[in-house]
């Protein structure tokens, strides 16, 4: 199984200018649009849900590194995230042992089952974020790929000063 490709810009191995370029192209290639992510998605789950759609797709949209083909990603973020908020919210307050009876009758502690919705959601808001570029390692990536990008326009226009 081959590893997952990098963005040229954050390659380290000696690349020759055409093998640079042919990369360049491709990247352009497979960019797709964003004016299917800019309509929420009536398919949320809720309100908050749609709320948090909005609050990121405007963080999301300023560093340019989603598209169109996200859209199923992004809402899977936000669904998972207003359901970690809704088991969040009703486990406030409540215990954290609960008790619970056996097949054979006999009471016993156990976890609140509310706990693992929380664990379970939290977990799928990480996969999705890290899917869309939500990560602080993903951003960080999608920065350096910007400024190489801006130095190359530059020394295109002035040369290597």
């Amino acid at each position: 199984m081959s590893r997952n490709r990098k963005p040229i810009e954050q390659q380290i191995g000696n690349l020759t200018k055409e093998d640079k370029e042919r990369k360049r192209l491709e990247e352009q290639v497979v960019k797709t649009g964003s004016e299917d992510i800019g309509k929420t998605p009536s398919w949320l789950i809720d309100a908050t849900a749609k709320r948090e759609y909005r609050r990121i797709l405007k963080d999301l949209k300023r560093i340019e590194i989603v598209g169109n083909l996200d859209l199923s990603n992004l809402a899977g973020y936000c669904n998972a995230y207003a359901m970690y908020r809704k088991a969040t919210q009703q486990l406030s307050g409540a215990d954290f042992i609960v008790e619970k009876v056996s097949a054979q009758g006999v009471p016993y502690e156990a976890e609140n089952p509310l706990i693992g919705i929380q664990k379970k959601y939290a977990d799928e808001m990480r996969k999705f974020a890290s899917l869309c570029g939500m990560t602080i390692d993903s951003r960080l990536k999608a920065a350096t790929m910007k400024v190489d990008k801006i130095e190359d326009e530059i020394e295109d226009e002035f040369g290597d000063i």
